[in-house]
């Protein structure tokens, strides 16, 4: 274990620059990678549950990303990933754009994302694996991410969790990712149908909506009724806005 702290403390991992407000928070949204964070959410450093030696899992951290449909095998939608706390736990809510009223809740990353999987690859009857990295999903292992998350109020005092080091790219290196549309503000585009699928969800207005409820085979997601069902946009973030990282 002590070899396995040093190899993650010893690591430089290159990220891409991220904008700050005159507060020193980060600007939301941005676009890291395939991924649009809308918030980062804030670090409950006192519940071991909320973080390990690699990843921390900041409640109301929310991300937006394309994938293929569940529903549909011809479309591809934008889904909405995000963290919520439970009886002193992490839950990872996955919300797809077109079915808001369904969504997907576990008691790890890897378990909701698997979960899409396994329905994405049934539609189209495709045999392959159903297996999933939930931090690469949510985003958590993107260097990127994780410095913007090890920068937020608290994450020092994450019992377990290893810091690490970062280094700026160089600024070519910068230009070639905005280029890609990987990097900076998201296009009018993305922001425009990431906003949709968040009012979609806002107005699911069902007061039984259907949650897929996953667990991980020895924690079985509980039936918590006054567990959040549904993510509150509102109180969570707007696409639109500029929305602070950390501000939840």
């Amino acid at each position: 274990r002590r070899k396995r702290h040093h190899d993650i403390a010893s690591k430089v991992r290159s990220v891409q620059p991220v904008p700050r407000d005159q507060d020193g928070n980060y600007e939301m949204p941005v676009q890291v990678g395939i991924l649009v964070v809308l918030n980062l959410g804030k670090v409950v450093w006192d519940r071991d549950a909320f973080h390990n030696e690699r990843y921390i899992w900041p409640v109301g951290y929310t991300v937006q990303r394309e994938y293929y449909s569940m529903i549909d095998p011809r479309q591809d939608v934008i889904y909405t990933c995000w963290v919520s706390e439970s009886k002193d736990t992490p839950l990872f809510h996955i919300e797809a754009e077109d079915a808001p009223d369904a969504p997907i809740v576990a008691p790890t990353a890897t378990g909701a994302w698997t979960a899409v999987l396994r329905k994405v690859n049934q539609i189209r009857h495709r045999e392959h694996s159903n297996s999933a990295s939930g931090p690469d999903y949510f985003g958590f292992s993107h260097p990127t991410i994780a410095k913007m998350i090890q920068d937020l109020p608290g994450a020092s005092r994450c019992r377990s969790y290893v810091m690490q080091h970062f280094v700026e790219m160089k600024d070519r290196h910068v230009r070639g990712v905005v280029k890609k549309g990987r990097g900076g503000r998201p296009s009018i585009e993305m922001l425009s149908r990431g906003q949709r699928a968040l009012m979609a969800s806002a107005s699911s207005s069902s007061p039984s909506v259907c949650v897929s409820r996953v667990g991980d085979g020895q924690n079985p997601v509980p039936d918590d009724p006054d567990e959040p069902r549904r993510m509150s946009v509102a109180t969570l973030t707007h696409a639109d806005s500029a929305s602070k990282g950390g501000s939840c």
